[in-house]
């Protein structure tokens, strides 16, 4: 039997491994969490990776830290064990995220649901960002798998590289989040898996070892991020994000596996198919790569046709994906994700080319293609029912919330009589819109969310039957609920607001989509007014709002424009 050659040098690499689901005081998230925290020690442990054993003992190499009651001596445990490794430090965790003004704390098991017991019951991540900079090691590796943990990659939270890396062999740094700096991160509950577990883990943990598989040299860190990057935002999922300094991200962090990728699906007569040969295998690691360019995008905008060209070599032998991501280029997705232009200024954009080639990844089975061709008949063409039926071949895919997305909120704005979305293109065949029918109107709307004191209150100002003592009291609920519950940053507040109002009220395929900014910003403010959400309830109490307003027949506009009378912003 052969032993597999180490893929670091295990005596001068630490990783430490942290996992919270015995919440006291914070949501229960038991099962996904235990069985991530599992997941990503068996990887490490297992022959991909191939760290030691952990036997317990405080020597190990490989630390799992399961459920701490307080942060007492964890950073200590933490400064020393770093300090220990020259070669590889890697820290995992996964539980809750909470943020206490601009400092993300990862919540431990004692953890309280606000307050300031927040920063010192809870890890912050200023500790493991301090145990990092002062280890020695080559390349230092962060994943974080809780909410608004993209916090650890804005410029104020990240890892730096200290300035030897410029004259020595030292890779860097990568810090890998869940979601961004403002939405939470999801988890499968106990009924719909038998194991359930975070999706980030899931989805990277899934990334590392297909990518394993046949590839000699194994997978990198950056490559495995990619893959489960576009594969969440495929399924519908948080978008993950990433901090990258120096050579981080070629970190091979699995060694390649014996075996051939598994088979794509069948492909139509007539379109060139992938297979599972050496040419696939190319093809594959073409799209890869331009996929990873991509996602990782930290370049001068003259890499974009670069990026094409790889796309398009890989499409033209059959990739679905590969043309998918070809046809956002053209169409000029890409460019106005990454706020960049061709060489030469803006290009108009290709709508012909886009649909071409989004109809021939359709035909290959790609959901992907599917959903965007649906897109491109909606807003460009305006040409519903051809949108209604890409939406509905991509949403048979389950793991496609976006095109299940599209489909509800395009079938709910026909069903209402709502139109276009504010920023549909200008349609080759005109739309039947009531889009504008009596939007300022103006009329007073009586709405409580909360059978509260906070929304009988604005229902008695909505009505006209308050005098200043009640606005009063309204505007002092409001500055109490600021401080309790977001430590007096209002920003902060509205910014997770607007996320999970937008989100319940049909994201930007519903009707949400069909609101000016001067609307949405209406409607938010009002939202966190009546309803005064916490952290905690965000999302409940959004859709619990939307769901009043649509039994009460009423559109967000009418509200927004309300709302926006009532702030003095007509």
């Amino acid at each position: 039997m052969t032993v597999p050659e180490p893929l670091y040098d295990y005596a001068r690499s630490r990783a430490v491994l942290v996992g919270v689901w015995d919440y006291e005081h914070l949501p229960p998230v038991a099962s996904a969490t235990r069985n991530s925290l599992d997941r990503m020690t068996d990887l490490l442990q297992g022959p991909l990776c191939g760290w030691p054993r952990s036997s317990g003992s405080p020597a190990d190499r490989l630390q799992v830290v399961r459920n701490p009651r307080r942060r007492n001596n964890l950073p200590d445990d933490l400064m020393r064990w770093f300090e220990e490794a020259t070669d590889l430090a890697l820290f995992y965790f996964v539980g809750h995220g909470r943020l206490y003004g601009d400092e993300l704390c990862l919540a431990l098991a004692e953890s309280p649901l606000s307050g300031s017991a927040q920063k010192t019951t809870g890890l912050r991540f200023s500790d493991i960002r301090e145990a990092l900079e002062e280890s020695q090691a080559v390349t230092k590796v962060v994943i974080l798998d809780c909410c608004f943990s993209g916090q650890a990659t804005l410029p104020r939270h990240t890892l730096s590289a200290p300035a030897i890396t410029e004259l020595t062999h030292c890779s860097g740094t990568i810090t890998l989040t869940a979601t961004d700096a403002y939405r939470t991160a999801w988890y499968e509950p106990d009924s719909t898996s038998g194991r359930p577990q975070t999706h980030f883990t899931r989805y990277l943990v899934d990334a590392i070892e297909a990518g394993a598989v046949g590839h000699p040299h194994g997978v990198s860190l950056e490559a495995a991020f990619a893959t489960a990057s576009a594969a969440l935002v495929r399924d519908g999922k948080p978008r993950p994000t990433q901090s990258v300094r120096h050579h981080a991200g070629r970190l091979v962090i699995a060694r390649g596996s014996a075996g051939r990728p598994p088979a794509d699906q069948d492909h139509e007569p007539g379109e060139q198919g992938v297979g599972t040969g050496p040419a696939h295998q190319d093809v594959d690691e073409l799209f890869q790569a331009a996929l990873a360019l991509e996602l990782d995008w930290d370049a001068e905008a003259a890499s974009l046709p670069r990026i094409e060209s790889m796309y398009r070599a890989a499409a033209e032998a059959g990739h679905p994906e590969a043309m998918t991501r070809l046809g956002m280029i053209l169409e000029g997705r890409t460019q106005e994700r990454l706020g960049v232009t061709l060489p030469g200024g803006t290009t108009a954009p290709d709508i012909d080319g886009a649909m071409h080639w989004y109809t021939r990844a359709a035909r290959l089975g790609s959901s992907h293609g599917a959903y965007f061709l649906g897109l491109a008949y909606e807003d460009h063409l305006g040409n519903w029912p051809e949108a209604l039926t890409w939406y509905r071949e991509a949403a048979r895919d389950e793991r496609n919330w976006a095109a299940r997305k599209a489909l509800t909120g395009l079938e709910d704005r026909l069903a209402r009589g709502l139109g276009p979305l504010k920023n549909a293109g200008k349609f080759k065949e005109p739309g039947h819109s009531a889009h504008h029918q009596d939007r300022e109107k103006g009329e007073s709307v009586v709405f409580s969310n909360r059978a509260n004191e906070q929304g009988a209150l604005v229902a008695r100002i909505l009505a006209g039957q308050a005098g200043p003592d009640v606005v009063a009291t309204v505007q002092s609920n409001f500055g109490q609920w600021m401080r309790d519950h977001w430590g007096g940053d209002q920003n902060l507040a509205l910014a997770v607001c607007v996320n999970a109002l937008a989100e319940a009220c049909g994201g930007i395929r519903g009707e949400w989509g069909t609101l000016s900014d001067k609307e949405q910003s209406g409607l938010v403010w009002f939202f966190s007014l009546l309803c005064l959400p916490t952290r905690d309830s965000v999302e409940s109490d959004a859709t619990a709002f939307r769901k009043q307003v649509r039994d009460g027949g009423r559109r967000l506009a009418d509200i927004a424009h309300t709302a926006n009378l009532l702030r003095g912003r007509p």
